[in-house]
């Protein structure tokens, strides 16, 4: 059965786009089952890093070998995720309550923001590397901190980029959600935090990346 002029060639723009369709397919779809929600995510990243950096990876042998392989790591920093980002949030619903100063309020209520912006910030940094290289889960928070920390300016310009497709799907039939817009915003995340990592990554990381004989 010929199918050469069905499948599109690898690297090649319509491969690209297809790629993007369908991690954003399978994200959506196992997103809905709540669970496997944290290694979906690291399935995309691990798809998405590799085209932020001009580089193609197979989608199935990617996608579901990543899930398969990073599923603790993915766990455990989606709870991180979900627990501080609950604890910002009753943070700022105490403070509503408690009769303080209103500038003392203020000033709780502002670094409770900062705090809250800086974890959003870090996780832009934390699924590609966790998709990158194999860091052990304290390093990889704290390099993710770090990295935030050290490039307030273009992480916040990563942010923008990445809450881009997911605002403009806002204003577009829903379907399209479900077609491409999660994966162009983790498109968008990968190239933006790729700009910072590559600068702070040692030679022999880069080189690893690169090695051809790396698996998925």
């Amino acid at each position: 059965m010929r199918l050469s002029g069905l499948i599109p060639e690898p690297g090649s723009p319509l491969d690209r786009v297809a790629t993007l369709v369908i991690s954003n397919i399978a994200w959506v779809f196992l997103s809905l089952m709540i669970i496997p929600l944290p290694a979906a995510t690291a399935g995309l990243f691990a798809v998405m890093t590799p085209l932020a950096r001009n580089k193609d990876r197979e989608f199935f042998a990617t996608f579901f070998s990543t899930m398969r392989r990073q599923w603790r790591k993915a766990t455990l920093l989606g709870l991180l995720d979900f627990a501080l980002g609950a604890l910002v949030l009753v943070n700022l619903q105490a403070l509503a309550t408690i009769p303080l100063p209103e500038a003392v309020v203020w000033f709780l209520r502002s670094l409770t923001l900062i705090v809250g912006l800086v974890l959003l910030l870090a996780n832009l940094y934390a699924w590609p590397l966790l998709v990158m290289f194999d860091l052990p889960m304290g390093r990889l928070i704290k390099v993710s901190l770090l990295l935030t920390l050290a490039h307030p300016l273009q992480s916040l310009f990563t942010l923008v980029l990445g809450a881009a497709p997911i605002v403009a799907g806002l204003f577009l039939p829903p379907w399209l959600l479900f077609v491409g817009f999660v994966s162009l915003s983790a498109l968008a995340i990968s190239w933006g935090s790729w700009r910072v990592i590559r600068q702070r990554a040692s030679a022999e990381e880069l080189e690893e990346l690169d090695d051809p004989m790396r698996g998925p």
